[in-house]
């Protein structure tokens, strides 16, 4: 999915005001505000840069969205370890001035010209692609906001690191503090756990 040039003069955009709380499920050795890939390493995820212009921080709007995304990427998925899971932190981020994020779902398809594939297909090259495309453009948004391929009840965020002095980390925990959080995630995808 290859972008097309003529994108529109003014992007669809969501603000996303001060005092908002996103999630972020971390390695406890890898700092919460983690922008990559890094420097010299090949791109990774969705919407990381091809050519490593710009860095990129994924984070989710609930906490159920964090886990999918980290966990049970490539299904299917029937149990994890507790060890594994115990070298996780989840971090509370608040956004600190206000966001214009690109909406990749609902109307903003169709004035964007592309399809949800973008933000759930599997052709990470063309999702990359687009990305470098709305990060150059000239209204510069932060980001993006999408729905995850994993579990499409709630969002994604995508923040440029042009934007991370916008976000600060205000609280971060073991994920396996909270016992009874964990039963729920694990609940909710009918996963087991081993030690």
């Amino acid at each position: 999915m290859k972008p097309d040039l003529a994108l529109p003069k003014r992007l669809p955009l969501t603000r996303v005001r001060v005092g908002r709380h996103w999630l972020r499920i971390h390695a406890q050795t890898r700092n919460a505000l983690w922008f990559g890939p890094a420097a010299g390493h090949s791109p990774i995820h969705r919407f990381d840069d091809p050519d490593g212009r710009f860095r990129v921080c994924y984070l989710a709007t609930k906490a159920e969205i964090c886990f999918v995304e980290t966990f049970l990427r490539n299904p299917p998925v029937r149990i994890l370890s507790l060890d594994d899971l115990g070298t996780c932190s989840i971090a509370t981020v608040e956004v600190r001035r206000e966001l214009r994020l690109v909406p990749i779902y609902g109307p903003s398809l169709v004035r964007l010209g592309v399809t949800a594939e973008l933000a759930s297909g599997s052709d990470y090259a063309g999702s990359r692609l687009w990305s470098r495309a709305l990060w150059q453009h000239p209204d510069k948004p932060d980001g993006i906001l999408y729905r995850s391929r994993h579990d499409d009840s709630a969002l994604c965020v995508a923040v440029y690191n042009r934007a991370k002095s916008a976000l600060a980390v205000i609280r971060a925990e073991s994920l396996t503090g909270d016992t009874q959080r964990l039963a729920r995630l694990l609940r909710r995808y009918d996963v087991g756990l081993t030690s």
